[in-house]
């Protein structure tokens, strides 16, 4: 077995070298969206949580003080 010279060893390692880099954008981008579902969906129960806790208090203090 005739072990391989520097020049083929240098294209198979560039050649590796392009593919991860290119995977590893893939995994960028997809690591990106779903870390933006994450904030979006943190903010929409922020959101809800907030509304249905001042829904609440408010249905309290209007059956407590008879204003409607």
């Amino acid at each position: 077995m005739v072990p391989p010279d520097i020049h083929d060893i240098d294209k198979r390692l560039s050649s590796h070298e392009a593919v991860c880099a290119e995977r590893y954008g893939a995994i960028r981008e997809r690591v990106g969206r779903i870390e933006a579902l994450g904030w979006s969906t943190l903010a929409a129960m922020l959101t809800s949580a907030i509304g249905g806790l001042s829904f609440v208090a408010w249905f309290f203090f209007t059956r407590t003080f008879q204003l409607s």
